[in-house]
C-alpha cells in the first residue's frame, strides 16, 4: 500500500508541473488506485512518483554482490597485489617529501 504520508507536501507549496502522456489502461488503473485509497489523483501521483524516484536512488547507491563475488573479493583482499616498482617509487617519494608520513 502506498505510504501517503511518507513523502507529504509538509506545506511546501507545489509550484512544478510535470505532464504525462498515457494510455487508457493507465487511466482506468489511477482512478481506481485513487478511488480504493480515497485520494485525489495528483496527491496519488506525486506519492508514487516520489516513492518510485527514492526506490531507483536507493538500489543504484549501492552495489550487492552475488556470493560469487563475495568470494572473489574476500579472496583478493586476503591476499593483496605485489607493489610495482612504479608504486614503490611513488610512496618512497611521497615519504620523502612528507615529513610525518608512515
Amino acid at each position: 500500500m502506498l505510504d501517503l504520508d511518507n513523502f507529504a507536501e509538509g506545506g511546501e507549496k507545489q509550484t512544478r508541473t510535470t505532464q504525462v502522456r498515457h494510455g487508457e489502461r493507465l487511466a482506468l488503473l489511477i482512478e481506481r488506485a485513487t478511488a480504493a485509497l480515497g485520494v485525489d489523483k495528483s496527491v496519488f501521483l506525486r506519492n508514487a512518483i516520489a516513492r518510485e524516484a527514492q526506490r531507483v536512488i536507493d538500489d543504484y547507491s549501492r552495489h550487492v554482490l552475488t556470493a560469487e563475488d563475495a568470494k572473489v573479493f574476500a579472496a583478493a583482499m586476503d591476499k593483496p597485489p605485489v607493489p610495482t616498482a612504479r608504486a614503490r617509487e611513488a610512496a618512497s617519494s611521497y615519504h620523502r617529501r612528507v615529513v610525518n608520513a608512515d
